[in-house]
């Protein structure tokens, strides 16, 4: 399962340098992440970065990548909001507001609730 990864606020390239960053530093998610281009505006020349894309697969990556991710937008200053984007279109939107304030417990709980969103998506059975 892949998951991307856009940022919203200032400086967005930069934020997505940061955060891919992160999470390539933790074991289980190197070799996940990759930075994704798009072509910049009319005018402009060359290319912008838009998001981060994430393999997370099977076992422990997708906590990793939760709890990396968490951890990252506690720690940006300004205003500042991440979107994850599983593959059937569905998001997930966390702000740097809603987890600042928040205790361990709560972070845990958000870690949890954000693992349990990017799970994998129930394709139904047939008979």
């Amino acid at each position: 399962m892949e998951v991307r990864v856009e940022v919203a606020g200032e400086h967005v390239a930069d934020e997505l340098r940061s955060l891919r960053e992160w999470l390539v530093a933790e074991e289980s998610l190197r070799g996940r992440v990759r930075l994704v281009a798009v072509p910049s505006g009319e005018g402009t020349l060359g290319t912008g970065l838009d998001a981060l894309a994430i393999a997370l697969g099977n076992g422990g990556a997708a906590t990793a990548f939760a709890t990396v991710a968490v951890t990252w937008l506690r720690r940006r200053t300004g205003r500042i909001e991440v979107k994850f984007v599983r593959a059937d279109g569905s998001t997930v939107e966390i702000s740097a507001d809603l987890v600042k304030p928040q205790t361990a417990q709560e972070l845990r709980e958000t870690v949890r609730e954000l693992v349990r969103e990017l799970g994998p998506v129930d394709e139904g059975t047939d008979g």
